[in-house]
């Protein structure tokens, strides 16, 4: 898929620029836990159909991260905690 990165996914990239410092065992998680708060639907859908497709310009922290979702099954209940964002 090498073109021009849609918006959701150079924003996902922000958040892996972000994030990724944290360890390997607990970036996935905040990247996830801060789509799940401030990311529309839509947009996680979109995230998720790259992710689906294979995209090999997606970042793995952030291939990672989406692996917390399944399309429209978001548990607000369990986002209680900034996710620096």
């Amino acid at each position: 898929m090498n073109q021009t990165p849609s918006a959701v996914i150079r924003m996902g990239h922000d958040l892996v620029r972000n994030l990724g410092h944290l360890p390997r065992d607990v970036a996935p998680t905040e990247i996830a836990t801060h789509i799940a708060k401030f990311w529309e639907p839509r947009m996680r859908h979109e995230l998720m159909a790259h992710v689906r497709l294979g995209d090999t310009d997606l970042h793995p922290l952030l291939v990672a991260a989406a692996e917390h979702f399944v399309d429209g099954d978001i548990d607000r209940n369990g986002v209680h905690k900034p996710s620096g964002g």
